[in-house]
């Protein structure tokens, strides 16, 4: 089961990285309405990954951007570049890995009440969690290309 869960996840994170990179520098911004655009989306899922994963460590992306803000509260001068996004996938790929490895599936989940009753609940909990906004993410790309796009879910 592990081996399948770390596959799925590394396929989460091929994906984001395909979209991310799908985004021209203007709809990497822009893209969306209010504060649901492309590099926020992106932001809030490494954000959420990092929460769940209960990484406490202090972080900052490669540019010197801010990490640890609020993703729906960083002026527009401080959102992270695509590039910046990219290297922290490749970090939160790695660091995912590790924490499924390394997980007691059937250990008790005394962190998240509202993602199950044990350690694969919270694992699965994150895994849709992340999905769902990979959904957001592929709409506001499909929105901003006109429609032309690849599916690059399955692939």
């Amino acid at each position: 089961m592990k081996t399948e869960l770390i596959k799925r996840y590394g396929h989460v994170w091929r994906v984001l990285k395909r979209l991310v990179k799908g985004f021209d520098q203007d709809a990497w911004v822009h893209a969306g309405r209010g504060t649901n655009t492309p590099v926020r989306m992106a932001h809030h899922i490494l954000q959420e990954v990092k929460y769940y994963l209960q990484d406490s460590t202090t972080m900052v992306f490669a540019s010197g951007k801010p990490f640890e803000t609020k993703c729906w509260e960083i002026p527009d001068q401080d959102l992270p570049s695509q590039d910046d996004i990219l290297v922290c996938i490749d970090e939160f790929r790695a660091k995912t890995e590790k924490w499924l490895s390394e997980m007691d599936f059937e250990a008790e989940n005394e962190s998240f009440g509202w993602a199950g009753e044990t350690r694969l609940g919270v694992a699965l909990f994150l895994f849709s969690h992340t999905v769902y906004h990979l959904g957001e993410l592929s709409a506001l790309l499909s929105e901003s290309s006109g429609g032309n796009v690849e599916d690059v879910y399955v692939k």
